[in-house]
């Protein structure tokens, strides 16, 4: 299994060193970084679970959390 903390640091590499203009920069860092891995069956990662993570985390700093 690859260790999340080589994720980690690609994601904190990739960001530091992409040029960033808005948002939608940020997202698409990630979701090259991340998406990198989602085909990797060893580290277990699922589309639709990254996905469901990142709504949630969005809605419990916006307050649309239930």
């Amino acid at each position: 299994m690859k260790d999340i903390n080589k994720i980690r640091q690609e994601l904190i590499d990739a960001i530091n060193n992409d040029p960033m203009v808005d948002l939608s920069d940020i997202g698409n860092t990630i979701g090259i970084v991340i998406g990198n891995h989602l085909t990797d069956k060893e580290m277990g990662f699922d589309e639709d679970d990254f996905l469901h993570g990142i709504k949630h985390g969005i809605s419990l700093s916006n307050g649309t959390h239930f």
